[in-house]
C-alpha cells in the first residue's frame, strides 16, 4: 500500500516477484479508482464485515481505492488498460458455467434412483456439448451475442436436430437454419452507462480507465 501511494501516479505498472521462496517473475498492474468508485467499494464491504462480525483494517480500506491485478503477460502484449479489460472476462466464463448448469439443469434430476441420475447426467452433459458445439459454428464469430438468448434459440430446434442426426443433408439444412437465427438475433443490447462486456473489448485500448 505504501508502494502504491508514494508513487502519486494515477496508476502503477513495474515487474515484481510472488512469493519469497519461489520469486516468481511477474508484472504488477494497478490503478487508481475514482473517490465515487472507493467509497462504494468501501460501503459495501464494511456491510459485509458487520454481517461476519468482522473489524476492517486501515490498510483493508486504503486497497479499496485501486484496482490491483497480477499478471505474467509482458507489456508488449497488453497494456494497463487492456488488463483491465480482460480482468472483467473472468465472469463471462463462470457465466458458461451458469449456461451449462443452471440452463442446462445437469444437476437436476426427479429421480431417486441412482443410475437413472447418472443416465439423465450423462445425456444432459452430451446435449450441452451438441449445444456448445452449435454456438461455437454459429454465435461464436459474433461478439455481441447473448450466450443465454443463443442457447434457448437452439433448444426452440432441438427436434428438427434430433430428428435430422442419421441424416445428413437434413442435419446440415437444420444447422444452417440454426445458425441463420443466431445470425440475425440473440444479441445484446449496448448501454451506455454500464458498458457490457463485449463494448469494453471492441473498444481496446480506446476504453477511458474510469
Amino acid at each position: 500500500m505504501t508502494f502504491l501511494n508514494s508513487s502519486g501516479q494515477h496508476f502503477v505498472d513495474c515487474p515484481i516477484q510472488l512469493s519469497a521462496q519461489h520469486r516468481l517473475p511477474c508484472r504488477l498492474a494497478a490503478v487508481r479508482v475514482p473517490i465515487t468508485v472507493a467509497q462504494e467499494r468501501r460501503r459495501k464491504l464494511k456491510a459485509q464485515a458487520k454481517r461476519e462480525g468482522r473489524t476492517l483494517s486501515p490498510r483493508q480500506l486504503a486497497l479499496l481505492g485501486w484496482t490491483i491485478m497480477v499478471t505474467n503477460v509482458p507489456s508488449s502484449l497488453l497494456t494497463v488498460e487492456e488488463i483491465l479489460v480482460m480482468g472483467r472476462f473472468r465472469w463471462q466464463i463462470e457465466l458458461l458455467f451458469k449456461l451449462w448448469k443452471s440452463h442446462g439443469r445437469v444437476d437436476e434430476s426427479r429421480s431417486s434412483k441412482p443410475y437413472r441420475i447418472l443416465c439423465e447426467v450423462y445425456a444432459k452433459l452430451l446435449a450441452m456439448l451438441v449445444q456448445h458445439w452449435i454456438l461455437i459454428t454459429g454465435a461464436w464469430q459474433y461478439a455481441n451475442r447473448s450466450l443465454f438468448k443463443a442457447a434457448k434459440t437452439v433448444r426452440q430446434h432441438a427436434i428438427s436436430l434430433a430428428i435430422a442426426l442419421d441424416k445428413h443433408d437434413r442435419l446440415e439444412e437444420a444447422l444452417i437454419r440454426v445458425q441463420g437465427c443466431l445470425a440475425d438475433g440473440a444479441r445484446v443490447n449496448k448501454r451506455k452507462t454500464s458498458p457490457n462486456a463485449y463494448q469494453l473489448l471492441l473498444a481496446c485500448p480506446d476504453y477511458a480507465l474510469a
